[in-house]
């Protein structure tokens, strides 16, 4: 194991949100933390527990410290990944840790060899997948495996590295699908 971890350094942190618009603002407006990136009326293909669905979700991306954070916020009552949190009280909740995994068929079989089960993935109109991970020792939260290429890790660090650089203007830019 190298010295960042089975699965190299993590690359994001996930939470779940009732209401995008208002999670952004609280992490912009209390936390410092933008600008957001981000898409309204996403679809993913989700296999979750067994069951397969399309999920409709908003997602908001900003980085911290070279770090993304994600928020989501599904958008319709199917079971995914995300669906168990539509259920209770809170407005957000911390939900994931994910890397970046180039060859995500290695890093899904290395993850069951450490004893982790496979919880479900979803698959964005690409065809990219991202792998939900579980072990009963992280209690409600998740390891992400995120299947990348080279575009998708130049787009992450080209939004690294201008949220390093963000004056406070322009806080929020998410378009719709």
């Amino acid at each position: 194991m190298n010295q960042h971890g089975q699965f190299g350094k993590v690359k994001q942190w996930g939470f779940l949100v009732k209401d995008l618009d208002k999670a952004m603002a609280f992490w912009t407006e209390t936390l410092g933390v933008g600008p957001w990136w981000g898409y309204r009326n996403v679809s993913l293909e989700s296999t979750f527990k067994g069951e397969t669905n399309t999920v409709k979700m908003h997602v908001g991306l900003a980085f911290q410290n070279g770090v993304q954070i994600e928020l989501i916020q599904q958008t319709n009552d199917v079971r995914s990944p995300y669906s168990e949190f539509k259920q209770t009280d809170k407005e957000q909740v911390m939900h994931q840790i994910a890397y970046f995994a180039p060859d995500i068929d290695d890093a899904v079989a290395r993850a069951k060899a450490t004893g982790m089960s496979e919880l479900g993935v979803c698959t964005n109109m690409l065809g990219q997948r991202y792998y939900y991970m579980s072990n009963d020792d992280l209690g409600d939260l998740v390891v992400e495996l995120m299947e990348v290429d080279d575009g998708f890790v130049a787009d992450y660090e080209r939004c690294a590295k201008e949220a390093e650089q963000w004056d406070g203007s322009e806080p929020y830019r998410l378009i719709s699908l």
